[in-house]
């Protein structure tokens, strides 16, 4: 290939790498040229770089009985200002799942009737199985929380996948708590367990609605200690490891969610007493408080960051608010919060390896995401 083809070649792809899913998937039938290079790792890349954060929607996951209808949907305005145009969908199996989170376009499901995990590429509708889990829950434990989360390693540019067990029986006592700690690696497409001592001080971590947020490859929650001390877990993917982060000004807060902007981490808290919002950014490994504002009657709690520095409300009459710290406009964006979970989404390309995705994921007899639940009611055969 001479240096006009390459030239010509790196041309095409930033032309095409800025386009949406949809079309580059029927491009694929202009030539076995287009078609090998939008499937090459080269093209994936470039275009989850150049098919930008501007390019972000929202997808509402509806909780089963709120709502008729798909459980998914999909708001194509970026602006959130027309939301007739959207798209509902649910996965092929048509159970009861739950959206554990997503990452580049490629969302986690649990299907809580069967208690299978599978990776689904909503933009091409790809699905992928991940093997069972042949590991024990000590007999009279339960799951009372589960942890999450989904990222990249660059290192290796191998997909991971990291679950956190809290497990504890009828006794309160903190010597009844305990944590498993799992890890599925793609390219090997297994299990292992990752030894996390460091955790087995914490009561609590994160919160049944929000997902893990992350940032250069590291995945983030709040964590609360036994002693109501507050703070911030990280888990990097590279090596494998827990860290822990102080939050702002070594406060506690009682409302606080975590978001990525501007390529730094943000925290963001409300205070109900003076109905005011308060948020920090991470620069250079230190807290700065960014923006305080307030008060702002009529509202109940902070839900999710946005794009652009704005977030979204929870008003006291369950309605869906957006803020813009910019223009200090706050906006009713025409949705109820009731039975609703938001999920920021970027398409892209990345593939799944189809394989048949009809697999148990756990292979033991209780069904962990069933709170409070004990193995010895389902363990009669």
């Amino acid at each position: 290939m001479t240096s006009n083809d390459d030239f010509s070649e790196d041309l095409l792809i930033e032309i095409l790498s800025r386009l949406p899913v949809k079309s580059l998937m029927r491009y694929k039938f202009v030539c076995r040229f287009w078609c090998a290079l939008i499937k090459s790792p080269r093209f994936v890349s470039r275009h989850i770089i150049n098919y930008n954060d501007d390019n972000t929607r929202l997808v509402v996951e509806k909780v089963p009985g709120y709502d008729e209808g798909p459980p998914y949907v999909l708001f194509h305005d970026e602006t959130l200002v027309d939301l007739s145009n959207d798209e509902r969908f649910e996965p092929p199996t048509r159970h009861d799942h739950e959206l554990l989170g997503n990452c580049n376009g490629l969302f986690c499901l649990h299907d809580k009737n069967s208690n299978r995990i599978s990776i689904w590429n909503l933009a091409t509708r790809e699905f992928r199985a991940l093997p069972k889990w042949k590991g024990e829950i000590p007999r009279h434990k339960w799951v009372y929380q589960l942890n999450f989360g989904f990222e990249l390693d660059s290192s290796s540019n191998d997909y991971k996948i990291i679950f956190i067990l809290n497990l504890t029986d009828d006794n309160t006592r903190k010597d009844s708590v305990s944590t498993e700690v799992i890890l599925y690696t793609l390219s090997t497409d297994s299990w292992r367990y990752l030894k996390a001592n460091e955790l087995s001080d914490y009561s609590f971590l994160g919160g049944q609605q929000s997902e893990n947020t992350y940032l250069d490859r590291i995945c983030y929650w709040i964590a609360w200690r036994y002693n109501n001390c507050q703070e911030i877990l990280s888990f990097h993917m590279r090596d494998e490891a827990f860290h822990v982060i102080k939050c702002p000004d070594n406060s506690y807060f009682p409302n606080p969610i975590l978001g990525v902007y501007d390529n730094s981490l943000h925290f963001l808290d409300f205070d109900r007493s003076e109905s005011c919002f308060e948020k920090w950014v991470m620069k250079e490994g230190s807290w700065t408080k960014q923006l305080s504002v307030g008060p702002i009657l009529g509202v109940l709690r902070a839900l999710e960051f946005w794009k652009n520095g704005s977030f979204f409300i929870e008003s006291n009459t369950n309605q869906l608010l957006l803020y813009d710290p910019n223009t200090r406009a706050l906006r009713d964006v025409g949705l109820g919060t009731d039975g609703l979970f938001l999920h920021r989404y970027k398409e892209s390309l990345i593939s799944t390896e189809w394989e048949d995705w009809v697999v148990d994921f756990f292979d033991i007899p209780i069904p962990w995401h069933i709170l409070g639940v004990y193995q010895t009611d389902f363990d009669s055969s």
